[in-house]
């Protein structure tokens, strides 16, 4: 265990920490008799250890914020190539639910980067079937997405996407596997991970899902009803590979809303 940090939260204890090669953790539990006591653990990394090193803060609003390493391609081939490796993911606002589980955000000064905001509203995805948004796309983009996923084993948003489909990213949720996934097997023509991402997550009966989705170039970070994250490395090699479009499989589903925004970039220089 490294970067390990114990912090209270809620009434409760938080280690946050990693396994060197299984990246981001953490366990919640109790402190007592100078010992901690876990009685809950999950990842924030699965299918690699890519999401790295997290550290956290208690801000001047009581706010307990974290955030993770992010590693390059495999191997740190960036670094051998550019001489630099490595950025850092989207600040989180982490919090206790009511059922003691922890619920996590992207802090709301994220949103000072918005502009440019277009919507889609009311859209009906047949079972195995594509609908791409004509108005929303880019490569530096916050997306807000509402489905209701009815018959769907699958549904969500693919991002850096070509129009031909031949480069595309996918974020979604399972509802057979009961997971957020992040499916990145098609996102480069090139270099890069070809894997899914994929992190414990169950819908209520009859909840919706609500995923944000941010793409800032070659991070790709999602959020799903402020229960779970996933993050990827996209390396697309395609100019075009910039399409936005909903999908459902096995099954159809309804998007209520999408709500898009082009991102500024937080340092200018």
């Amino acid at each position: 265990m490294s970067c390990a940090d114990l912090f209270k939260i809620g009434n409760t204890h938080m280690l946050l920490c990693i396994s060197h090669a299984l990246g981001c953790r953490y366990y919640l539990g109790e402190w007592k008799g100078e010992q901690f006591h876990p009685t809950f653990h999950e990842k924030m990394s699965w299918v690699d250890n890519s999401f790295f090193a997290p550290e956290s803060l208690l801000d001047d609003k009581g706010r307990r914020i974290m955030w993770a390493w992010i590693f390059d391609e495999p191997g740190f081939k960036m670094h051998r190539r550019n001489g630099w490796s490595g950025t850092m993911s989207l600040p989180r606002e982490l919090s206790l639910g009511e059922d003691g589980r922890l619920r996590m955000r992207p802090v709301e000064e994220i949103q000072l980067l918005r502009y440019d905001e277009q919507m889609a509203e009311n859209v009906a995805i047949a079972a195995d079937q594509d609908v791409l948004l004509d108005k929303i796309a880019g490569n530096t983009i916050e997306l807000l997405v509402e489905v209701e996923p009815q018959g769907a084993k699958q549904c969500g948003v693919k991002v850096c996407r070509s129009p031909d489909g031949a480069e595309q990213t996918l974020v979604y949720y399972d509802a057979v596997d009961q997971k957020l996934k992040i499916d990145v097997r098609k996102a480069s023509l090139g270099e890069g991970p070809k894997n899914i991402e994929a992190g414990p997550f169950a819908l209520k009966e009859g909840e919706a899902l609500t995923l944000r989705v941010f793409v800032d170039k070659s991070v790709v970070e999602a959020f799903a009803n402020d229960r779970q994250a996933a993050m990827r490395r996209v390396y697309p090699t395609r100019a075009d590979s910039l399409g936005v479009s909903l999908f459902s499989q096995g099954g159809a589903a309804k998007v209520r809303r999408v709500r898009a925004w082009k991102m500024f970039p937080s340092n200018p220089y």
